[in-house]
Parts: C-alpha cells; sequence; structure tokens
C-alpha cells in the first residue's frame, strides 16, 4: 500500500512545493542545511578535532553525549517553527525522520521526549518534541517511554536568556516517574532544538539523580550556532 499510495499521491516538498522522491521534502534542501562538525561530543558546542572539550572536562554536564541533525537555520527553520507555533503537526514526522537518520544508537534503549509544561500543552494542544521523538522511535524501532517526566515548573521564554539565567529559570522544573524508567541503563532524550543545553541539563540531571539510568544522551532536530 505504501508504493500505491506514492503512486496515487506523489510526495512534494512542503517547503518548495515541488514532485520530490521519497518523503515531502526536497533532498537538494536537505544537503544544503549546515551541520555540526569539529564539535564536542559531550555538549555540541566547537571543538578543535572533535575532542572532548575543556568546559566538559572540567565541569562535566549530567548527559553524556549530545547528537543533533543540524545547525538551526534555513528552511529548517521554518519546518520547526511551523510544527511549534503553526500547528504542522505533519512537519514531526519529517523532522523525526531526519534526526532518525543522523544518530548513532550505540547502547541506547529507549527514548523520552522534553515534556511542556501543562498549560503550554493545553495551549498548543499537542508537545512538539513527543510528536518527533514518535517519528524517530518509529523509524529507529525503540521504545518511546511516555510520562515518564513531567514539568512542574513553569519558566518563562528563555529565547533571549543567556546560558546561566536558563540554568535558574529550570532549577527543579521536573519531576520525574522512577518506575516509568525502571530497568533502563541508557536513554536518549528528544527535543526540536537544543540551545545552552540548559533544558537537557536539568531534565538528565533529575534523571540520573531519581532513577537507575546511568547514560542520558541528547538528541535534537537542530541546534542553535
Amino acid at each position: 500500500m505504501h508504493w500505491l499510495e506514492k503512486w496515487l499521491i506523489p510526495p512534494r516538498c512542503v517547503i518548495t512545493g515541488l514532485p520530490t522522491l521519497e518523503r515531502d521534502l526536497s533532498l537538494e534542501l536537505v544537503n544544503d542545511w549546515p551541520v555540526p562538525q569539529a564539535v564536542c561530543p559531550q555538549c555540541c558546542e566547537p571543538s578543535a578535532l572533535g575532542e572532548v572539550c575543556g568546559a566538559c572536562l572540567t565541569q562535566p554536564p549530567a548527559f553524556d553525549r549530545t547528537q543533533v541533525g543540524f545547525y538551526f537555520d534555513k528552511e529548517l527553520v521554518d519546518l520547526i517553527h511551523g510544527l511549534k507555533y503553526q500547528n504542522h503537526i505533519a512537519y514531526a514526522q519529517l523532522l523525526g525522520e531526519l534526526l532518525a537518520e543522523r544518530v548513532s544508537l550505540e547502547g541506547v534503549e529507549a527514548l523520552v521526549a522534553v515534556p511542556l509544561f501543562a498549560k503550554r500543552f493545553r495551549d498548543r494542544g499537542y508537545n512538539q518534541a513527543e510528536l518527533i521523538a514518535e517519528s524517530v522511535a518509529k523509524s529507529l524501532q525503540l521504545p518511546l517511554i511516555k510520562q515518564a517526566t513531567q514539568r512542574v515548573k513553569e519558566a518563562p521564554s528563555q529565547t533571549h536568556l543567556s546560558a546561566e539565567q536558563r540554568r535558574k529559570n529550570l532549577k527543579q522544573a521536573f519531576a520525574i516517574h522512577a518506575e516509568k524508567l525502571a530497568g533502563l541503563s541508557h536513554i536518549a532524550l528528544i527535543d526540536d532544538v537544543v540551545t545552552t543545553g540548559a533544558t537537557m541539563q536539568s531534565l538528565a540531571d533529575e534523571i540520573k539523580q531519581q532513577t537507575d539510568v546511568q547514560v542520558v544522551e541528547a538528541w535534537a532536530v537542530a541546534k542553535t550556532k
């Protein structure tokens, strides 16, 4: 039925509107998106030769590895904003598939989406990180553990805040339902965009404190430069 569907309704790029071969996104556009190179494997910040950076050696974050698909640039910004703010839910599948193609599993047992505060979830109607995580889980055939974490503190918009301000905003922002993560030792957290890593840091720290999970990775479709 998959090939029949493609024959009856051939894919078209959601950005250009032109026909495509596989998914509803132009491969030429995707190939032109900048990707992180020569970055620290733990925090994904620039690092000579791709080695662990001095900041992570001096003060290691709670997450053990960061994997992102692209830098937050070009048409990818429109896709993520379309999903996040304009109710284009179908974009989540595309973004999840792209991320799944660009991560290495290496022991990851399950995925956990970064949660939204309840009021923001009600206003939006969905958690964009969880929708992306569902697509990643399907592509990689990994379990997605839902309701394992909960955002219990609503922080103001972090768009224009410094890394230190973000960390203060997110202090004790998450509750962990440890029983959902029982038996797991290596998980990956999923979000749409990583900026300073403050959200992943706070969530990974709480998970490690309250469960037996030993390795937490941070995965995101994009990272700000």
